[in-house]
């Protein structure tokens, strides 16, 4: 069985290393980027399997990361998102993104088995 691939971009060095090890330790392949430029760069040359993406990140937002990824029309209008966020209203980030509402998780309230089986469940999709 094939690993899947996910990309976090976040900007927090502590969160980016612990989900880094969450993901190495449920048998995915993660790579990590520390803000939204280098996050979109990343997603575009790899085409990772999912995106796990902050909204607050230090350059360009994750609003604009997720834009550019919908532009790219060979993988980015199909690429599997989760928003993971601890400072955006629900409301502000559906104005934002068209991602359904199960696809968009709160950092403090997450647990980590609640984190591993959202992405099980958003790779399903």
């Amino acid at each position: 069985m094939t690993s899947h691939t996910i990309l976090v971009v976040e900007d927090s060095p502590d969160l980016a290393d612990s989900l880094y090890d969450l993901l190495e330790m449920n048998d995915f392949t993660p790579i990590i980027a520390r803000n939204g430029k280098e996050g979109l760069a990343l997603a575009l040359e790899k085409k990772p399997d999912l995106v796990i993406l902050d909204i607050r990140l230090p350059d360009i937002d994750g609003y604009e990361v997720y834009s550019q990824i919908r532009q790219d029309a060979a993988w980015g209008k199909t690429a599997k998102v989760l928003i993971l966020t601890a400072s955006e209203s629900i409301e502000n980030i559906s104005k934002n993104v068209d991602l359904p509402i199960k696809y968009v998780l709160f950092k403090p309230e997450l647990s980590v088995a609640e984190l591993v089986e959202h992405i099980k469940e958003r790779l399903a999709d």
